[in-house]
């Protein structure tokens, strides 16, 4: 599995990027392979909230000519609406309705996916913690 959890560089990937330009595409990336399975699992606990933060992640958008305060605002809000997740996950039962995992990839367990949707998305509140700090 790769990590997402951000670790200090002594050079930005490009040069000229920051440490929240980096934070932004490991979200995305987060996002873009997340966001399939931990939707499955909000739905088969049956977490409204939980797929509505996950929905706001979505609607979530920098303009072209964005500035590092635009960009701070956008990973601060992504932050808020990661937590939302991740108390949403901390309070579904591993056993959750059913012991299988209905439209989920693998054949891991329910309670298994929900593990590694929480350890993930534990990963990119790190990123997005550090990048705020810098």
């Amino acid at each position: 599995m790769n990590s997402i959890v951000f670790t200090p560089v002594t050079a930005a990937p490009v040069p000229g990027t920051s440490i929240p330009e980096i934070a932004l595409h490991r979200l995305g990336a987060w996002l873009d392979a997340e966001r399939v399975t931990l939707g499955r699992v909000l739905a088969q606990a049956g977490r409204p909230q939980g797929a509505a933060a996950l929905a706001a992640l979505d609607q979530l958008h920098l303009d072209p000519d964005f500035t590092n305060e635009h960009l701070r605002d956008l990973l601060e809000e992504a932050h808020v609406c990661l937590e939302v997740l991740l108390e949403t996950l901390h309070i579904i039962p591993g056993r959750c309705r059913s012991e299988t995992a209905w439209g989920m990839p693998g054949p891991a367990p329910f309670d298994a996916h929900l593990r590694w949707s929480g350890a993930r998305l534990e990963d990119i509140l790190a990123t997005l913690r550090r990048a705020l700090m810098a």
